[in-house]
């Protein structure tokens, strides 16, 4: 995708990035002064670190294999216990940064109100935010492609490139985008860039196959276990690629639809305010359009259609979106005074149809926050219970089905050693994963037989026999 745009003035010096970095790095930490916890496919990322480190990685239980959090957990690994919070920093910080990138790209296609508008209607998606309180992969990904967009405006492209690897270790999606930007690079540079993309090129298959091979045996395991979706996933509608269009039409706002027709008439009228822009405007929208056509294209052959996976896709539309707010903006302000004013009535009433938002936010903290009181509970409970060695000794753990690798990082095991039926002798991590839930998981089958309560502490009570 060629640069349309004229390149930033040089950022001063190298440290300015790195105080950005810096900067996203320590307010993630700072974060985590509220109750905070993984979710279930971070903490399996976070099990494998371990197990890596250990040499001993099994991969045959938990969610799909992705090789960039692994060369963040391997490392964290060392640090023991503090390995989830570690990871949380990085992938709150990742979500921090794509704010920043998605601030850059608005602002340098029309100005310093479309930044502002493209950052804070991310922000103000609960998609954006649960993300990156969670410490899914999302915000790392939306940092990699956005970077990559903006320092390819810069006239950076091997930090172009370089982050778009980044995004293709997180999601198949991206392998397209990516190697079509990598042969560009090569014919731009007239093969100069032969080793670098050349090896970026190996690295895919090596760090995608390699550690599933090696942890199941299985070279298709990643794609055989995202061919098993949950029961309310897209892939079981009557028309899998309908239902993804469905779920992404969900996922916007009024603003940034409006933003949407307003870039398209700015276009179409070719307005000054986007003079130049249209191209580029042009393959930013191919982009999200192709991948959203990838997303449903696999959905409709089998594979979940999680509406995280259409994140990224809809995320470079808000930022188109704020693009048209701003060119709008631009244009208005070229209106007579009392034209102006009914037209900048009816924007505020559309921007303010955003506020039922703040009521999902609220819901969404009140959600975290007991599920991040809820993963220290277990951790005391373990303790309290005797601790890992001793939970070990007593059999087979069981718990509900979205708590398996939280319980396998306690105990320190394998997830594939944490089942989901109850049996003696044994243990049984039993919950209540939401507030008003049943609690998890079913003790039907050992009705009447002797068990001792090891520890009962918030909502986690940790009971069985040990033989």
């Amino acid at each position: 995708m060629p640069s349309t745009v004229a390149p930033e003035a040089p950022e001063g010096t190298w440290r300015s990035p790195l105080l950005i970095v810096a900067a996203c790095l320590v307010l993630a930490a700072l974060s985590l002064l509220l109750p905070s916890t993984p979710t279930y496919d971070p903490w399996a990322w976070i099990i494998w670190g371990r197990e890596i480190l250990h040499l001993d990685l099994v991969t045959t239980d938990g969610p799909s294999w992705k090789p960039l959090p692994a060369l963040f957990t391997v490392p964290f690994a060392l640090f023991g216990g503090a390995a989830p919070w570690l990871w949380l920093i990085v992938a709150r910080a990742g979500a921090l940064l794509g704010l920043v990138f998605a601030f850059r790209i608005a602002r340098r296609l029309a100005g310093p109100f479309a930044g502002g508008a493209a950052a804070g209607a991310l922000v103000l998606s609960p998609w954006t935010f649960k993300n990156a309180a969670l410490g899914n992969s999302e915000g790392l990904m939306a940092a990699a492609v956005l970077g990559a967009i903006d320092r390819h405006l810069a006239g950076r492209y091997h930090q172009a490139f370089a982050l778009g690897l980044g995004a293709a270790l997180l999601r198949p999606e991206a392998w397209p985008f990516f190697g079509l930007y990598g042969l560009w690079l090569l014919w731009r540079e007239r093969g100069r860039a032969a080793l670098l993309v050349g090896g970026a090129f190996a690295s895919l298959p090596v760090l995608w196959f390699g550690p599933e091979l090696w942890g199941s045996g299985n070279l298709n395991r990643a794609s055989d276990r995202a061919q098993q979706p949950n029961a309310d996933s897209a892939a079981f509608a009557a028309d899998p690629a309908v239902e993804v269009l469905r779920k992404t039409m969900d996922m916007f706002t009024t603003p940034i639809g409006v933003g949407l027709v307003a870039l398209l008439l700015v276009l179409l009228l070719r307005r000054p305010s986007l003079a130049g822009r249209g191209r580029l405007i042009g393959g930013l929208a191919l982009i999200s359009v192709a991948w959203l056509a990838i997303v449903a294209v696999m959905t409709a052959n089998g594979f979940s259609g999680n509406q995280r996976y259409l994140v990224m896709p809809v995320t470079i539309l808000f930022v188109l979106g704020a693009v048209g707010l701003g060119a709008g903006l631009q244009e208005l302000r070229r209106l007579p005074s009392g034209r102006l004013a009914g037209v900048l009535a009816a924007s505020l009433a559309a921007l303010a149809c955003s506020a039922s938002y703040w009521g999902d936010v609220g819901n969404m903290l009140d959600s975290l926050e007991y599920q991040g009181v809820l993963q220290a509970d277990l951790e005391r409970s373990v303790e309290e219970a005797g601790g890992p060695e001793f939970l070990r000794a007593c059999g087979p753990a069981a718990t509900g089905a979205f708590l398996v690798p939280a319980v396998a990082w306690q105990l320190d095991v394998h997830a594939n050693r944490v089942g989901l039926e109850t049996q003696l002798p044994g243990v049984v991590f039993r919950v209540q994963t939401h507030p008003f839930s049943n609690a998890v998981p079913s003790v039907k089958p050992i009705l009447g037989e002797p068990t001792t309560t090891f520890a009962d502490r918030g909502n986690w009570r940790i009971l069985g026999d040990c033989g």
